[in-house]
């Protein structure tokens, strides 16, 4: 399934009534993926994912592009997903395994939200998330928080602060490696704040 047909049913969802969604994202991913290897960072996600299916509720569905993880139910409100997220990543931050002679841990950040108490359309909604794990990851990493309300928000266009050509680069790089342009945006980032050592 790609990112934009995983919307769709969001959409179709969201004609339904209120939903309740979490956006997690691993950690220092591409760090993690330098200091291991590829190997151990596939692991990483074999290992969150069978996480999730021992761990999460029925009611609960998931999904995953690139290193981040979606999880979703018509059936939870913002509350109690966002408790069940907590707990998620208390049990994955105790997970460690061998790879290649070393023990690998990791963490997880996220953001926590409800359509329509978030915002007004499934567009705006994934949006505010990512700007939720954004600032679970500035404020800390390892946690979950409340993804921001649409009306708090002060978000602007990208399209103010990117060149078309770049913004063409990226859509055309997100179908490439089915990851989403928060993810990646987010990683560049990272790196760029590990660059300045801040």
């Amino acid at each position: 399934m790609t990112f934009d047909q995983w919307k769709e049913e969001l959409e179709k969802l969201s004609n339904e009534g209120p939903f309740a969604i979490a956006d997690i994202d691993i950690d220092k991913f591409s760090l993690l993926n330098k200091e291991y290897g590829r190997d151990c960072g596939d692991r990483v996600f074999e290992i969150l994912d069978k996480t999730l299916k021992e761990n999460l509720p029925e009611k609960l569905s998931f999904v995953r592009f690139g290193d981040e993880f979606f999880v979703y139910s018509s059936e939870y409100t913002l509350e109690t997903l966002f408790m069940e997220m907590q707990d998620l990543a208390q049990t994955i931050s105790k997970l460690s395994f061998e790879c290649k002679g070393k023990t690998v841990r990791f963490t997880v950040s996220g953001a926590v939200g409800e359509f329509p108490r978030n915002a007004s359309t499934v567009e705006k909604l994934l949006n505010l998330l990512s700007e939720g794990v954004r600032k679970a990851k500035v404020t800390g990493r390892a946690q979950i928080i409340f993804a921001p309300l649409e009306k708090e928000s002060k978000m602007v266009m990208k399209s103010n602060y990117y060149l078309r050509s770049q913004l063409d680069g990226l859509a055309k790089l997100t179908a490439l490696l089915n990851r989403t342009e928060s993810s990646l945006l987010r990683e560049a980032l990272d790196d760029l704040l590990r660059k300045y050592k801040l």
